[in-house]
Parts: structure tokens; sequence; C-alpha cells
């Protein structure tokens, strides 16, 4: 039988992968050993919080090795976890705003954009953030 390799993109859960369906089954359909798989990648990502979905791409050899690379949740992913709500007294009105620090933009602009100076990245944190409807406070 020929196989010629290829290349799968999934998301898991950070520490999360189980060698049974789907996952189990994708993979052994294509040879791939997924107690190893599943053991890799639970390994690498020991340290992530067990909520984070990831972007998992899946190289697998004509020899039926395998390599992955995991990529960082979306800046979205962040901001939803980030962001709250600030009650504003405005002549004693209250207003609901939906806000995200300013500290957590920045460290967000460094994680998601570490080859990047602060200069360039946070202007793109910060657009995400309006499109998203938030206030930077």
């Amino acid at each position: 039988m020929f196989f010629k390799a290829c290349i799968i993109e999934i998301f898991l859960r950070s520490q999360m992968a189980e060698s049974g369906p789907p996952l189990g089954t994708i993979l052994g359909n294509l040879g791939v050993n997924t107690v190893k798989f599943c053991k890799d990648f639970n390994d690498f990502t020991a340290e992530l919080p067990t909520y984070f979905f990831l972007k998992v791409k899946i190289n697998i050899m004509e020899d039926r090795s395998f390599s992955f690379v995991v990529f960082l949740p979306t800046v979205g992913f962040f901001l939803s976890l980030l962001k709250f709500t600030r009650v504003v007294n405005y002549s004693g009105e209250n207003f609901f705003e939906n806000c995200v620090s300013l500290k957590a933009v920045v460290q967000l602009a460094l994680l998601k954009f570490p080859f990047l100076s602060i200069r360039e990245s946070f202007p793109i944190i910060c657009g995400t953030v309006n499109s998203a409807g938030l206030l930077i406070i």
C-alpha cells in the first residue's frame, strides 16, 4: 500500500488529548501511534491551562512517524478571559461597560507577537479590542 505524507490540522484542549475516538480513529487510520502522540502532546502542553483550545498541525511522514506544531490561542480567546465589567456612576445612573486593563493588553501584545516591538504589536491588539467592543482602562 502506497502512503504519501500528509498534514492534519485539528483543535485540541491542552493536556487533554486521548487515544480514543475521534483522534484515535483519525490518526489510527493513517498508521500513527495514537498513544505516543497523546503522551507527547500532553507532555508538551503540561504547563498550559486545560481550558486552552490549541490549533495543532500534525505532520505525518511516509514511515508513519509524526511531528506536530502547537499554535497559541487567538487574541479573541484571550480577551474573553481578560475582560471584566465595570460600573461607572454618572449623575446617579449606572453604566456597564466591558473593559480590559491596559496592562493586560500590553502583556497580550508581548505574548502573541514576541518578535515585534511593542510599538508594532500594541496597535494590532488594540484593533482587536476595538472590534470586540471593549474599553481599555
